[in-house]
């Protein structure tokens, strides 16, 4: 027995030392090409602007983007991804104080703790000096800022990395800058060739635009008589325009927050802000949470679902683009620029690629912000009004869905959903058909009763419906296996809070077998689609109950939050009155998206599944392959009763990523993973919950792997090898999702 253990913790020390070693790899290579992070464009993302106030960001806050504060103070107790320029200000870096960019102070005191870090300088100016008094304790990263105290021209073919400070001079822009241009006292001059890839920031002194100059962020003429001299004059009447909507469109107090843009900004999932979003010439995207207005000037307006505004959303010579659960307290208002406001008083007006329609406001549309409700008991997570997949059972099948939220917009009683379909190839129909009702007035628990006839699999935790539809469709790979199941169930949800969803039902089942009907798909050859598996063939019922914890800020690409599921199925004697069918199945699922630092995400799963009793076919648990044991094939281990499953994933994205730094862009991630699991079978006469305890660490199957994705993490090529045997090949796989 010692020794088993002996080389259970061997195994995890190896374990442990590799990720470390790979872990240090990466890190000392991103702390090589970190000079090029002075220009990320998520850091130049926002500019925020003060004017005479006190500014807190307190412990627990991440602010994305960088401040200027004029003529106040600004005390930072959490993390800034960004610079903080303060004018005429006092700056105050507690020591929880984190800040990916540079402190520049003009006329004003710093009040530093030891312990505080600062990734680039801490500058002290006056009217006649520019002095460095500290920072660079943020290890690893290498933010540049260039320094002129004397007239500076940089010529067309000159580019300059990183920021430019210039004091009481004159700056003459006629190539690139990587970063902000800030000039305190000075003139800038942006000649037709002038490209900047940041701000331009001018106080107590003069900028002059040249209209074919391109500047990717705002340019800013501050202090107390800035002269800001574009030759662009058409951009000034703009601006003008803008200062008019405001006060015309914004209901806002005069102590509120305003965030002005230039250009399309997006509001990223679980980001909050607190204020009023206003921007020119661009579009605002919002999939966060805007505690104010949002106004797009000659811009659009797109609501994501999970979109929350609580004032007004209007466009001024654009469109408003709404998902059905994006939540506005206030007005919806598109007009022209001549144009009036639409939604008033007891009408609201809801617009989307066919035009705006009004109709009387329901009074649940002030209700307190709850999570996304799904309404029915899902035989698929498409939620599209159309229906389509294709695989080697049905065939093409093509079908109508008819969706709660339609009904829910009418206030019925009672809503009703369902679908209706054909498999053409397996000359099969398949339908659904339920209704619902939420009781106390949509804060109580949710009860309906629905009826089915449909072709159902266990495997989308494996793979997405839509996925393995193209898989199947143009390269003749299905990795769903289906069984024929009729039946109805009485179910009962109640979401407990935001993030919390509780759910039981009863069900009557009955399963029966479906084969292979086709190997048609556009590609593959000679290849032949797999046998569909048998099953049991039985007619049941059952007791379904589910905890879902779901705190991620993003369903289909999370970067930070939790997902826990828990699953328990009762089909005993007690509920079947024969001794024929008697089961018990759970499955447990746990999730976790952390972000390390900027551009580092470690995500991990830990899946694993029991059950008692004599589990159908169709119910027991396979392991291997595709978002599972990615190093082994397909569904190599079959047909167990006791399954345990780890996956974690260490992701590098943004300038972070040797990829980026590398090839100069910015939209590869380098994805690190490492699989674990084990399928066994024990008697059928054992409790769920037994069966684990000779469970061995040598047992484990195990897998290492890297891949490359985009952005999202969701298209990806993954390069995975199971380490039971040396000469083991590559298996190559492409996904259009993420594997958890």
């Amino acid at each position: 027995m010692q020794s088993v253990q002996f080389r259970q913790i061997l195994f995890l020390i190896l374990l442990l030392i590799a990720f470390l070693v790979i872990f240090g790899i990466l890190i000392y290579t991103s702390t090589l090409e970190a000079a090029a992070l002075e220009s990320s464009p998520f850091l130049k993302k926002k500019l925020l602007h003060y004017t005479e106030e006190e500014i807190t960001i307190d412990k627990d806050e991440i602010l994305e983007a960088d401040i200027i504060i004029e003529s106040g103070q600004i005390s930072v107790h959490g993390k800034i991804y960004g610079d903080i320029i303060a004018l005429d200000s006092d700056v105050e870096l507690i020591s929880e104080a984190n800040v990916y960019g540079h402190v520049i102070c003009y006329n004003g005191a710093i009040y530093r703790d030891e312990d505080a870090q600062i990734a680039g300088d801490i500058i002290q100016l006056d009217e006649t000096n520019i002095e460095m008094v500290g920072g660079r304790n943020l290890i690893g990263y290498g933010f540049q800022l260039n320094q002129y105290l004397s007239d500076r021209v940089i010529e067309e073919n000159e580019t300059i990395s990183g920021d430019i400070l210039v004091l009481n001079h004159e700056l003459i822009v006629k190539g690139k800058v990587d970063g902000d241009v800030i000039n305190i006292l000075g003139m800038t001059i942006l000649k037709p060739t002038a490209a900047i890839d940041g701000h331009v920031i001018g106080y107590k002194g003069k900028i002059a635009v040249n209209n074919e100059a391109l500047v990717t962020g705002r340019v800013l003429g501050l202090g107390e008589k800035p002269s800001l001299s574009k030759i662009n004059e058409k951009q000034r009447q703009e601006e003008e325009l803008r200062k008019r909507i405001e006060r015309k469109y914004l209901k806002r107090s005069k102590d509120s927050d305003v965030f002005r843009f230039w250009g399309d900004i997006t509001i990223e999932p679980g980001e909050v802000i607190s204020g009023t979003v206003v921007t020119l010439r661009g579009s605002i995207e919002v999939k966060g949470e805007v505690d104010g207005d949002v106004v797009a000037v000659f811009g659009n307006v797109e609501l994501d679902s999970a979109a929350y505004v609580s004032g007004d959303v209007v466009s001024v010579g654009g469109k408003i683009y709404r998902e059905s659960d994006a939540f506005v307290g206030g007005d919806i208002v598109q007009t022209s620029i001549s144009g009036v406001k639409v939604d008033d008083g007891d009408q609201h007006v809801s617009v989307g690629v066919t035009g705006i329609s009004v109709g009387p406001k329901k009074d649940n549309e002030r209700e307190s912000k709850k999570k996304n409700r799904q309404c029915c008991w899902d035989y698929d997570e498409n939620d599209e009004t159309f229906m389509f997949r294709y695989n080697r059972v049905e065939g093409l099948f093509l079908g109508l869905r008819l969706l709660c939220d339609q009904w829910d917009d009418r206030e019925s009683l009672i809503d009703v959903y369902g679908h209706i379909g054909y498999g053409f190839a397996g000359k099969q129909a398949c339908y659904q058909i339920g209704a619902e009702r939420t009781f106390f007035e949509r804060i109580g628990p949710i009860f309906g009763i629905e009826a089915h006839e449909v072709t159902q699999t266990q495997d989308e935790w494996i793979m997405p419906s839509f996925e393995n539809s193209l898989a199947a469709m143009l390269i003749r790979e299905d990795f769903h296996d289906f069984y024929r199941e009729e039946g109805y169930s009485v179910y009962m949800n109640y979401y407990a809070s935001n993030f919390l969803k509780l759910s039981a039902a009863y069900h009557q089942k009955e399963h029966f077998n479906l084969t292979k009907e086709t190997n048609w798909s556009v590609f593959g050859g000679d290849k032949k689609f797999r046998e569909n598996p048998l099953i049991d063939e039985i007619n049941f019922k059952s007791v379904v109950g589910e905890i879902k914890l779901d705190t991620r800020d993003s369903q289909k690409y999370p970067n930070r939050g939790w997902l826990l599921t828990f699953t328990g199925e009762f089909a005993g004697p007690d509920i079947n009155k024969t001794s024929e069918i008697d089961f018990d199945r759970f499955i447990v699922d746990v999730r976790r998206y952390q972000p390390i630092s900027y551009g580092e995400n470690i995500d991990f799963r830990l899946r694993a599944g029991s059950s008692r009793g004599r589990l159908p076919i169709q119910y027991q648990f396979d392991l291997g392959g595709i978002s599972t044991l990615r190093g082994y094939e397909f569904k190599e281990f079959e047909n167990g009763n006791r399954m345990i499953l780890g996956n974690i994933e260490y992701r590098i994205y943004g300038n972070r990523s040797p990829l980026n730094s590398a090839l100069g862009i910015s939209d590869l991630n380098l994805i690190l993973f490492a699989d674990a699991g084990l399928l066994w079978s024990v008697s059928d006469s054992l409790d769920a919950s037994d069966g684990f305890g000779d469970l061995d660490w040598d047992d484990l199957k195990t897998s290492l792997g890297f891949a490359i994705s985009n952005d999202d993490g969701n298209v990806r090529i993954s390069f995975a090898k199971k380490m039971d045997k040396k000469d083991n090949p590559f298996i190559i796989t492409f996904r259009i999702s993420r594997p958890f």
